[in-house]
């Protein structure tokens, strides 16, 4: 899962990997979830590597000016939860930095449009995953 940054190498930010595998034993679908307290420089991280990633993994002009490259037939789901210790949650720039992820989570009990409840993560992965 890293990707090659000019003969450097880029790991991603994760907490978690959720997987499954083909008849043959190789992995054939992934999430990854990254866990953090607050939403602040962490998910700042967890995204700019999300982006990094899907850069490296297709066709473009940034991909070959950087000389990126990523190896794996499989990009995985990068999702992001947080408890939101510091009540950040509701100031545009965190609530932009959530729009980059394939879903993000939360464990307080807040309800709005572009973040879940940290509970339906299992139900998230299952339709992923299957």
């Amino acid at each position: 899962m890293t990707i090659n940054v000019a003969g450097d190498i880029q790991k991603p930010d994760a907490d978690l990997f959720f997987y499954t595998l083909d008849n043959s034993n190789n992995v054939n679908n992934f999430v990854i979830v990254s866990l953090k307290t607050s939403l602040r420089e962490r998910a700042g991280q967890t995204y700019r590597w999300k982006l990094l990633m899907e850069i490296a993994s297709s066709e473009n002009l940034v991909r070959e000016k950087y000389n990126l490259n990523y190896q794996q037939s499989i990009v995985p789901k990068v999702c992001f939860a947080t408890i939101n210790f510091y009540d950040e949650i509701k100031q545009p720039q965190h609530r932009g930095m959530l729009q980059f992820f394939d879903k993000s989570f939360i464990g307080k009990p807040i309800d709005e449009n572009f973040i879940s409840r940290l509970s339906s993560l299992p139900d998230f992965l299952n339709s992923v995953l299957g």
